[in-house]
C-alpha cells in the first residue's frame, strides 16, 4: 500500500502497521524522506556531538542526571510519582514520603513512563553511553532492567500504548529524530512518525487512539509544534505552534480533550494548556524561573511538574487550572531508599597556600557511575563522556559503598590530582586533594579569558549568578565573557545583567563581565566590552522582522566606538577547502573591512584546524588578526563543557583589569587553546609584534617555544605563511617541550607556532589545540600576499553574494545595495592582495 500523502503544511510522515513494508523499504525510504527534504529546502546544521546529532538536541533534549527530580509519572491508581533522580528510577507516594530505587547502577536510568496496569515502568538507559529503551518493574525494590532495544543510535522518551502491549519511543537511527514503538513482546520495531527534522516526544491519548508529538513546522522557529496524529487512519493535525525549545513534552488531560506542556512564550519555561483539537493556549504558572515535565494525575485533578526555582529541580503538584507559585505543593522526599548499601564521602580541595579552593570534580563509585553532592549540579562533557561537578573547596556526597576514585581539576596551570579511598556501608570516609601548579603564566603577565561563554541557555538546572561566577573560578578562568544573545527569537540571558561594568563579586583575580553576542545567517560576532546593547540582536532570522541578511559591520564599529572589541565565534565546521562550505560564513567580508578584533580558532563548536586554514588564507592575503579562543558553552545545561573549555591567554602589562586584558586582545599579544599553554617568541618578539626587514637584512629568523600541557600532544609545528616549516615531536610525555628552530622568511609575512594532540579526559574538545597569534614580517616596507589564498577567498565572497541574492529577503533595494556596496569593498581588497603577491 502506498504511503498516505501528507497534508501540504505537515513536514513529516507517518507509518501505519500497513506500511509496514515501506517503512522496511530502504530505498523508499529514503526517496520518501528525501521529497520531504526537498520540499523545505535546506538548513544550516550546528556541531555534531558524541550521539551524532546537533548541539541543541545533545544538550537540550536528551535525558539529564540530576540531583533533583525530573521527568514525574503518576501510577495509574494515583498512589505514586516516580521520577528520575541521581542516575536512578524512583518512586515516592503522591503525598510525599520516602523515595524507593526501582534501579541501580552501572547504568545511568531516565524518563520513567507507567505501563497502563500499572506493573512496570518504561525507561530509557544510559549504559556505556548508549541510550536505549528497558522496562522494569514498579514493585517495591524494582528490579533488573530489561532492554526492549539495544541500537547504537539514540532511543529516548518512552510512551506505553494504552493497550500495554507497545512503547512508543524517539529514536536516530534513520539519523534525524523519528518515533517508532517496540512490541514489548517480540520486540518488534515499526516506524510512527519520520521525516525531515525531529519527530519527538511522544504522547499517547487515555483511549489509545491518538499520538500527540512535537514536530518542525515548515517556515518557523523552534523546535517544532505540536501535532496529533490519528492512530488508526487520517494525517497528523497541527494543533498548536509557538517556537519550542525541546521542552515542550506534550501529555494528555485523562479524558483526551486538552494537552498540557511547557511553554517558554512568556521569557521563561512555563506550564500551558491547550485544547487537543487546536485553539488558544492558557499560561498555567507564571514563576520567573522554569517548571518542566508536567504530567495529570489519572483522576485529572492535580498536575505534578518540576520546578527549578531553588537551582536543583524540586517536585511539585497544584491543581489542573493552574496556580501561583506560592500555593504549589512541594511533594517532599523524606528519606531515600537506593537498591545497595550506601555510604558518604567527604571531601576537600586545597590550593597551594593549603586553603581549600574550588575546583572540578570527577567522582566514579563502586558501580561504576559519577556523583555528585545532593543540590549540586551534575554534569558531563559530551565529547569524553566525563562526568564532573563544581566544588567552592569542601564538598559531601552520597555514594554506594566500596572503592571511590575521585580526581580534582583545576583549568590548565594545576596538575591534575586523584586518589581512591574505600568508603564503607552506612559508613563515611574522608578525602583530601592538595593541587600544585604546573606552570605560573600570570607571573610572566600572561592571563587566561574566555570570548565566549553563556550562562542561560535552555540548562534545566536553576543556576545563579553566584554559581555561575564560582564555576568560572573553580576552572581558573580568569576573565569570562558571558555573552547575552537571543537563539530564534529567545532571549538566552537577562537584560539587565548588561551594565557595562563586572559583575560583582568580581575582583582582582577574577572577573566576569556580561556583553552581547549577535547571530546573523552567515556566523555570529562577540561583542566584549559594551556599555550597553546594539539592537537588534538578531538578523536574516526567517519569520521575524529581522529576516534581511545583513552584515556585522554596524556592529563591529559600534562595539569599538563604546571602548570595546568585536569579534568572530566559532568560525568553521567541515572542509573548507570546498567554497561552498568555506561559505558558511562571511568573516573575510569583515576582515578586508578592517572590522573585528579577534578571531576564535579554538572553539567547541568548531573545528580548529579548518578555521585556522580560514585564517592562515587571510593572514596571507595582508590581513591582520588575533588568534583567541571562546567555548560558547551553556554554563545551566548538563551535557556541556565548563566556560575556560576554550581560552584565549593574553599577556597584560601590569595588574590584571577587565580593561588590560581586552586591550592585550586587540594588540594581539595573545595565544588559543584548549589545553595546551604555548608561549611563542619569533626573533625575540612576542606574538602581535612586527618584524621591518630592509634591503640586506637577514631573512632568519629565531623561534623559541615552549609548552606545558595538562594532556599531550603529538607536536609542535612552527608555521611561516601558513606552510608548516618545522614539525617538532615530544621526546617525553608530551607534556612539556621546549624547543628553538630558524625559519626563513625571505618575501616577509608571519610566523607562528600551533601545538596539536590527541583527545583526553582534560580536554574538552575533540583535539588538543594551540594556536599563537602571529608575528608579523614586513621586507622592504610591502607587506606580504598570496595570490591564490586571496583568489580563493574572493571565491568565497562570490558565493555568499550569490546565496544572500537568491534569497533576496531584503526589505528594500537600498538594503540589498548597501550590503553589495561592502562585499565589493571587500572584493577591492582582495584583488589588491592578488596584484600585489610576489609572482
Amino acid at each position: 500500500m502506498a504511503p498516505r500523502r501528507p497534508p501540504p503544511e505537515e513536514t513529516h510522515v507517518r507509518f501505519t502497521n500497513t506500511n509496514r513494508s515501506l517503512a522496511s523499504n530502504p530505498r523508499c525510504l529514503v526517496l520518501l524522506l528525501t521529497a520531504a527534504a526537498v520540499s523545505l529546502g535546506s538548513t544550516a546544521h550546528a556541531q555534531t556531538l558524541r550521539y551524532g546529532l546537533s548541539t541543541r538536541v545533545e544538550v537540550h533534549l536528551l535525558p539529564a542526571v540530576s540531583t533533583g527530580p525530573l521527568d514525574p509519572a503518576w501510577s495509574p491508581d494515583g498512589r505514586w510519582i516516580a521520577f528520575s533522580m541521581r542516575g536512578d528510577i524512583w518512586k515516592v507516594p503522591a503525598g510525599g514520603g520516602e523515595a524507593i530505587a526501582l534501579t541501580q547502577g552501572p547504568g545511568y536510568h531516565f524518563e520513567p513512563s507507567w505501563s497502563p496496569d500499572g506493573t512496570r515502568l518504561a525507561l530509557s538507559v544510559d549504559i556505556g553511553g548508549n541510550l536505549d529503551i528497558g522496562v522494569v518493574s514498579a514493585a517495591v525494590g524494582g528490579g533488573t532492567v530489561d532492554l526492549l532495544t539495544s541500537h547504537p543510535q539514540v532511543d529516548v522518551q518512552p510512551a506505553w500504548s494504552a493497550d500495554g502491549r507497545s512503547v512508543y519511543f524517539t529514536t536516530s537511527r534513520n539519523g534525524d529524530l523519528d518515533i517508532f514503538k517496540v512490541d514489548v513482546e517480540t520486540r518488534d520495531k515499526t516506524p510512527v512518525v519520520s521525516g525531515r527534522g525531529n519527530q519527538i516526544q511522544p504522547s499517547v491519548s487515555p483511549n489509545g487512539d491518538r499520538l500527540a508529538y512535537i514536530a518542525p513546522v515548515r517556515g518557523l522557529l523552534g523546535s517544532g509544534g505540536i501535532w496529533v496524529l490519528p492512530l488508526d487512519s487520517g494525517n497528523a493535525r497541527l494543533v498548536h505552534y509557538e517556537e519550542t525549545s525541546y521542552r515542550a513534552r506534550p501529555q494528555w488531560t485523562p479524558d483526551g480533550s486538552a494537552l498540557i506542556y511547557v511553554s517558554d512564550a512568556a521569557g521563561s519555561n512555563d506550564l500551558a494548556i491547550v485544547p487537543a483539537s487546536g485553539g488558544n493556549r492558557v499560561r498555567l504558572t507564571e514563576d520567573p524561573m522554569d517548571e518542566y515535565a508536567p504530567v495529570v494525575s489519572p483522576d485529572g485533578a492535580t498536575v505534578a511538574f518540576v520546578s527549578n526555582r531553588a537551582g536543583p529541580t524540586l517536585l511539585y503538584t497544584m491543581p489542573l487550572g493552574g496556580a501561583a507559585s506560592s500555593t504549589w505543593n512541594e511533594v517532599p522526599i523524606s528519606s531515600r531508599r537506593a537498591r545497595v548499601p550506601m555510604a558518604t564521602l567527604r571531601g576537600e580541595v586545597l590550593g597551594v597556600n593549603g586553603t581549600p579552593t574550588p575546583a572540578r570534580i570527577y567522582l566514579i563509585a563502586s558501580d561504576g557511575r559519577a556523583y555528585t553532592p545532593d543540590g549540586g549540579f551534575h554534569r558531563v562533557s559530551s565529547v569524553n563522556e566525563v562526568h564532573y561537578f563544581h566544588t567552592r573547596g569542601t564538598f559531601e556526597v552520597q555514594v554506594p559503598a566500596g572503592t571511590v576514585s575521585i580526581e580534582a581539576v583545576r583549568g590548565f596551570e594545576f596538575t591534575p590530582v586523584s586518589t581512591t579511598v574505600d568508603v564503607p556501608a552506612n559508613g563515611a570516609a574522608q578525602v583530601r586533594l592538595e593541587m600544585q601548579r604546573l606552570a605560573d603564566p600570570p607571573a610572566n603577565g600572561w592571563y587566561a579569558g574566555d570570548t565566549h561563554v553563556h550562562d542561560l541557555h535552555q540548562g534545566r538546572f536553576g543556576l545563579t549568578q553566584e554559581e555561575f561566577f564560582y564555576q568560572l573560578v573553580a576552572d581558573d578562568l580568569r576573565v569570562a565573557n558571558d555573552l547575552i544573545h537571543m537563539d530564534g527569537t529567545k532571549l538566552m540571558g537577562r537584560w539587565a545583567d548588561l551594565t557595562g561594568e563586572s559583575y560583582q563579586l568580581s575582583n582582582a583575580d577574577y572577573i566576569l563581565r556580561y556583553s552581547q553576542e549577535f547571530r546573523g545567517s552567515f556566523g555570529h560576532v562577540g561583542l566584549l566590552g559594551l556599555q550597553e546593547f546594539i539592537m537588534p540582536l538578531i538578523g536574516g532570522a526567517r519569520g521575524t522582522a529581522y529576516a534581511a541578511d545583513v552584515l556585522k559591520v554596524r556592529y563591529l564599529d559600534e562595539a569599538r566606538a563604546q571602548g570595546g572589541i568585536g569579534g568572530f565565534m566559532h568560525p568553521y565546521n567541515g572542509s573548507v577547502d570546498d567554497i561552498g562550505t568555506a561559505a558558511q560564513s562571511d568573516i573575510p567580508i569583515h576582515v578586508a573591512l578592517g572590522k573585528g578584533d579577534f578571531f576564535d580558532v579554538v572553539s567547541i563548536a568548531s573545528d580548529e584546524l579548518e578555521s585556522a586554514k580560514i585564517y592562515y588564507r587571510m593572514l596571507n592575503s595582508g590581513l591582520r588578526i588575533p588568534a583567541t579562543g571562546g567555548t560558547d558553552n551553556f554554563s545551566n545545561a548538563w551535557r556541556d563543557p565548563s566556560g575556560g573549555t576554550a581560552r584565549t591567554y593574553a599577556r597584560i602589562d601590569g595588574p590584571l583589569s577587565f580593561d588590560s586584558w581586552i586591550e592585550a586582545v586587540r594588540a594581539g599579544r595573545t595565544f588559543a587553546t584548549n589545553g595546551p599553554l604555548l608561549f611563542v617568541e619569533v626573533g625575540g618578539r612576542e606574538p602581535g609584534s612586527e618584524i621591518l626587514l630592509d634591503g640586506d637584512d637577514s631573512s632568519s629568523l629565531h623561534v623559541h617555544a615552549e609548552l606545558i600541557s595538562i594532556a599531550p600532544v603529538d607536536r609542535i609545528e612552527v608555521l611561516v605563511n601558513g606552510a608548516v616549516a618545522h614539525t617538532v615531536r615530544p621526546t617525553g610525555d608530551g607534556t612539556r617541550m621546549e624547543i628553538d628552530v630558524q625559519v626563513e622568511v625571505p618575501d616577509g609575512g608571519w610566523v607562528a607556532a600551533r601545538a596539536i594532540g590527541p583527545s583526553n579526559r582534560y580536554i574538552g574538545d575533540n583535539y588538543a589545540f594551540a594556536q599563537s597569534t602571529p608575528v608579523y614580517v614586513v621586507r622592504d616596507g610591502t607587506p606580504y600576499t598570496s595570490a591564490a589564498d586571496a583568489e580563493f577567498l574572493i571565491q568565497v565572497i562570490d558565493t555568499i553574494w550569490a546565496r544572500v541574492e537568491a534569497r533576496n529577503a531584503w526589505r528594500t533595494a537600498a538594503e540589498k545595495q548597501a550590503y553589495r556596496n561592502e562585499v565589493e569593498r571587500a572584493r577591492m581588497v582582495y584583488r589588491e592582495a592578488v596584484r600585489n603577491a610576489r609572482r
